[in-house]
């Protein structure tokens, strides 16, 4: 650890003497703290992981690309999506393939991107993890155009209100129920099948959580007559028109995301007991659990994740050290705890800052790869300054991690 930190002062102190200071300044901490079921091999070392989205690559080529460029970044671990809204990034008979891998006739890629993407990543000492969304049903206001689709398939899945009525497209996300057994059910399978067929080293959690912001009103979804029944039967209450009732509905659904947390680890680690099983979750617990019934805290405590990522992205310092103690408060010391870092948000080096400020983190995650390379993101700001910008980002952030891998 000590070793580590000498790393990141030895990047920082030109910015210090240069007059860029930043405040007190923190260690990154152990990494090595163990976690029952997963072996030494998979989590002694250290853990500087960058996130790299289903947009990122479209071909095969763009795969190796993508791996070298995050090999020769640095990193240690790749958070690789394979799923975003009930689709996949990978070869699958549980559900339909991403409609950003189609060809214009709907034909599907030639290679597996996850396979290629595992190989390229174990061939130069990198840990991949699968990364999914869990609960995102469809994104968009046009449906899938695949009718296996669970959109089209399940439409009892999808979120009603209390006149039976789908929560509408947009262009966000639409969710799936979370407290519905056949949907955690399906969730758990895709998740156990994965870890099955591919040599992952973890499996990634995402949008595990209430889709929409919780308001002081009642919730407006589910409020459909069948999960209004489920909640009944099992709490043995009976009227939601009042706030003790309305106070025991969140309650109930955020215990049911909690169940299918724990269904998906009880899956996973039957076909695979030594991957890895982590969790993107909200900036502050805190946040995470009263406004998006994301009960994290809990999961750490329970032994439910074996890592937990707070998404604590930002460029105000404050907001960060913040968030950061209340995770740190929040969650037992023998928790593996790593903090998420939003790079789209940071001028070069202040990620290097930010990574000074954290005291007691079990090393990093950086969010994302489109940020620091040229991404196939239909999205992506291709201009002569943005390019720059991840030019000058991706440099310093190669000095910070060289000299992160030297002190280890």
């Amino acid at each position: 650890m000590g070793r580590m930190w000498n790393a990141v002062l030895g990047l920082l102190a030109p910015m210090v003497m240069m007059g860029g200071g930043f405040g007190a300044c923190h260690a990154i901490g152990d990494p090595s703290w163990g976690v029952d079921s997963v072996p030494a091999d998979r989590v002694e070392g250290p853990f500087y992981a960058i996130w790299i989205t289903r947009w990122d690559t479209r071909t095969e080529g763009e795969v190796v690309e993508a791996i070298a460029n995050a090999a020769e970044l640095g990193v240690t671990d790749i958070f690789w999506q394979v799923r975003g809204s009930f689709d996949a990034f990978y070869r699958s008979d549980l559900e339909p393939w991403g409609e950003f891998l189609l060809g214009e006739e709907g034909t599907p890629p030639a290679h597996d991107p996850l396979a290629v993407a595992l190989r390229e990543a174990h061939a130069r000492g990198l840990r991949l993890h699968a990364w999914i969304n869990v609960l995102p049903l469809w994104r968009g206001t046009t449906t899938p155009r695949d009718r296996r689709h669970a959109f089209h398939a399940h439409p009892e899945w999808r979120l009603h209100d209390e006149r039976g009525k789908p929560e509408a497209l947009h262009e966000g996300y639409v969710m799936a129920n979370p407290v519905l057994e056949e949907v955690q059910e399906h969730i758990a399978t895709v998740c156990a099948d994965i870890a099955r067929r591919y040599d992952i080293d973890g499996l990634h959690l995402d949008y595990i959580r209430y889709g929409r912001p919780v308001g002081s009103g009642p919730l407006i979804y589910p409020r459909d007559a069948r999960t209004i029944a489920q909640f009944e039967r099992a709490m043995g209450v009976h009227a939601l028109d009042t706030p003790e009732g309305e106070r025991a509905y969140r309650e109930w659904i955020t215990d049911r995301i909690t169940a299918l947390v724990r269904r998906i680890r009880e899956a996973v680690k039957d076909v695979r007991p030594g991957i890895e099983l982590s969790a993107a979750v909200w900036r502050h617990p805190s946040i995470a659990r009263e406004t998006y019934l994301q009960d994290a805290v809990r999961w750490a405590r329970e032994g439910l994740l074996d890592r937990a990522i707070p998404m604590i992205y930002t460029d105000l310092e404050t907001q960060l050290v913040g968030d950061w103690h209340a995770w740190r408060a929040s969650v037992p010391s023998g928790a593996r705890l790593t903090v998420g870092l939003g790079v789209y948000k940071h001028v070069p080096g202040e990620t290097a800052e930010q990574i000074a400020l954290v005291e007691g983190s079990d090393g990093f995650s950086l969010f994302g790869y489109a940020s620091l390379f040229e991404s196939a993101d239909p999205n992506q700001d291709r201009s002569e300054k943005a390019r720059a910008l991840r030019e000058q980002r991706r440099q310093a952030l190669a000095k910070l991690l060289a000299r992160l891998r030297q002190a280890e």
